[in-house]
């Protein structure tokens, strides 16, 4: 899993005179364009516009071919392929992330693991518990891994059923027995809840399982656990590992579809004559070659077409003939909406590509907005 020790070794592998090629790949399968390899296309047109960025470059040549290598040679499992080549210490290593990252590309002193980092400190973990009356077992999911922690079985017996006037007391006493063990198993698992939190702090926590155990461990949860509860479902104690994930994907989903409506939101109320907040390309663009934007927005799949200057690297979308800033020549910029996501990357922006709702209302104002720093 790639944590915060490994970004610390290849940050202290590359940290040299010598550049450090850095290359973030959209390998994700689900994408029409990322199949039948699609990816390594993309990949390619990021190093081919890089090379031509830089001119000679023999080190550049050297470590874009290893990372072409690197990229084809991958089977994707992930949704993003990090890429890293230094060649004065011989890294030359490619880590497959469960989670969106923007594809990029850059050439400088030291990895760029800043998309990494930043995705370390805003991706939620997850605890997640299936219980049924006398087994739980509990997991965390983070960045797109699930890890078992714990398999509990209680010694609760099994509820039965008796007949006629003289076994009523009985059974009336076994029944208080069993519901006191179910009781206590609930209580085991919360308990193993709570330890876990101070092990593996998580901030969200889903309880599943069939209706009844899970509403008693929802019940039972003390205020600072009740609080990350964001939902119960119903899924057998023994689903398999890969279902678990598929179903705590689905939550995530659900709230990371919610959450970029609540910025959206924000965005748009920010878009007005004495606002912090630009619409539409052009206004966009620029306001990125200002260094101003501080989060980009725009909706996934959304397509651009433009220019930059070979001169000072002004980007443009518009018709003119040179660059406005410094008479340079232009030229068109492929994948030209990855190329403004690095610029904002760089002035230490930051970008969200909005799915669903969210892109239904920013559609609505050109796809793509910025708010600004100032």
């Amino acid at each position: 899993m790639l944590d915060r020790a490994v970004l610390r070794r290849l940050h202290r592998l590359t940290d040299g005179e010598v550049p450090t090629l850095t290359l973030y790949v959209d390998i994700d399968q689900t994408h029409q364009a990322n199949r039948n390899r699609g990816y390594v296309t993309q990949a390619e047109a990021m190093v081919k516009e890089l090379r031509a960025r830089q001119g000679d470059d023999a080190e550049l040549q050297q470590a874009s071919s290893k990372a072409l290598e690197l990229v084809r040679n991958l089977e994707p499992q992930g949704r993003t392929a990090l890429v890293v080549v230094h060649t004065p210490n011989g890294v030359e290593e490619v880590h497959q992330i469960r989670v969106r990252m923007t594809p990029s590309i850059h050439w400088r002193r030291g990895a760029y693991l800043r998309p990494v980092l930043e995705a370390l400190d805003e991706y939620e973990r997850y605890a997640v518990v299936l219980t049924d009356k006398k087994r739980a077992r509990i997991f965390t999911s983070y960045l797109g891994e699930l890890v078992e922690h714990s398999d509990l079985i209680s010694a609760t017996g099994t509820r039965t059923q008796t007949t006629g006037t003289d076994q009523w007391w009985s059974q009336k006493r076994f029944q208080r027995h069993h519901d006191q063990e179910v009781a206590l198993h609930a209580k085991r698992v919360v308990d193993a809840l709570h330890d876990l939190s101070l092990r593996v702090p998580f901030d969200r926590l889903i309880v599943g399982g069939p209706q009844e155990a899970a509403a008693q461990v929802a019940r039972l949860l003390p205020r600072r656990l009740h609080g990350k509860l964001v939902k119960t479902i119903a899924m057998p104690v023994t689903a398999p590992a890969a279902e678990v994930q598929a179903r705590v994907a689905e939550v995530q989903e659900e709230m990371e579809r919610q959450q970029e409506v609540e910025m959206v939101e924000g965005l748009l109320s920010e878009l007005h004559a004495s606002g912090k907040a630009v619409s539409g390309a052009a206004a966009v663009v620029d306001a990125v070659n200002e260094g101003r934007v501080w989060k980009l927005f725009y909706v996934n799949g959304f397509t651009l077409e433009g220019r930059e200057c070979r001169n000072c690297g002004a980007l443009t979308v518009g018709d003119e003939a040179t660059c406005r800033y410094c008479d340079g020549s232009l030229e068109g910029v492929p994948h030209f909406v990855d190329r403004l996501n690095r610029a904002v990357l760089e002035t230490s922006g930051r970008v969200e590509v909005v799915d669903g709702p969210a892109a239904e209302m920013l559609s609505k104002v050109g796809s793509m907005a910025a708010l600004l720093r100032y």
